[in-house]
């Protein structure tokens, strides 16, 4: 481990806040060069500095580079803290992220369906992480042609964060945007065509104008739909896979 490695990780947090994705990336990628490649070697600070890369090469769009960086982060914190511990929940939120995104949707759905057990039973089901990885999941539900499952997961999990944290929290108004647009992919149009007007209109009323997220929803409801779309019939769960409620039913004791 090199020397200084817990200072240079906050040095690279740092420089993701100011927004310097690339070179928080270079900065770690040149304290990862020479690591030891084995998880059940690494050490907390190791652990942590592979997962932030696996989050920055993510949000600079290279999900295959960030896909070893998060494998790396979830086996190491995993061995360190145990699977139910804050970073081990984080790692695999992470790693789940980015196997979506390179189209391993089938692990991607057991790893939210995992961090949505974990921070249920730490947080309960109404915090808004819980209803963060309900919206993932069901994002990764729709993306395996899973459509009634993933719309009834998102539309519970909205309705909740509505109830809970009100009407113009960002967060919500993001998952009505994202459910108004699988309706309209589903060939809902008039269930698409009123929650995406509502979102438009949730973001006027609590929103300044310039805000990213009002852009992104007005960019959203201009969309066509999604003319590769097809909805499978519902899939039964992987048998490895826990059984996830939706989020208006707490998981039993």
């Amino acid at each position: 481990m090199p020397s200084g490695f817990g200072d240079l990780t906050v040095h690279a947090h740092q420089l993701v806040s100011a927004g310097d994705l690339a070179g928080a990336q270079r900065l770690l990628a040149d304290a990862l060069t020479d690591v030891d490649p084995q998880p059940a070697n690494a050490s907390p600070e190791l652990a942590e500095a592979a997962g932030l890369q696996a989050r920055v090469l993510l949000a600079i769009g290279d999900p295959q580079a960030a896909r070893g960086w998060a494998a790396f982060a979830y086996a190491a914190a995993t061995r360190l803290y145990g699977r139910s511990h804050e970073r081990a929940v984080d790692a695999a939120a992470t790693l789940a992220a980015v196997l979506h995104r390179v189209g391993s949707d089938a692990r991607a759905a057991r790893l939210y369906s995992q961090v949505i057990l974990e921070l249920t039973a730490r947080d309960g089901p109404e915090s808004q992480r819980v209803l963060a990885a309900h919206a993932d999941l069901a994002t990764v539900e729709f993306a395996r042609g899973q459509c009634a499952m993933a719309r009834d997961r998102l539309q519970d999990a909205w309705e909740l964060h509505r109830e809970v944290y009100g009407d113009g929290h960002p967060s919500g108004i993001k998952m009505l945007a994202k459910l108004g647009a699988m309706e309209r992919d589903c060939g809902r149009h008039t269930a698409a065509q009123e929650h995406l007007a509502l979102a438009a209109e949730l973001c006027r009323l609590h929103l300044p104008a310039d805000d990213p997220l009002a852009a992104q929803v007005a960019a959203r409801a201009r969309a066509s739909a999604d003319p590769d779309h097809v909805c499978a019939e519902p899939e039964p769960p992987a048998r490895e896979t826990p059984v996830v409620p939706a989020a208006r039913v707490p998981p039993a004791d």
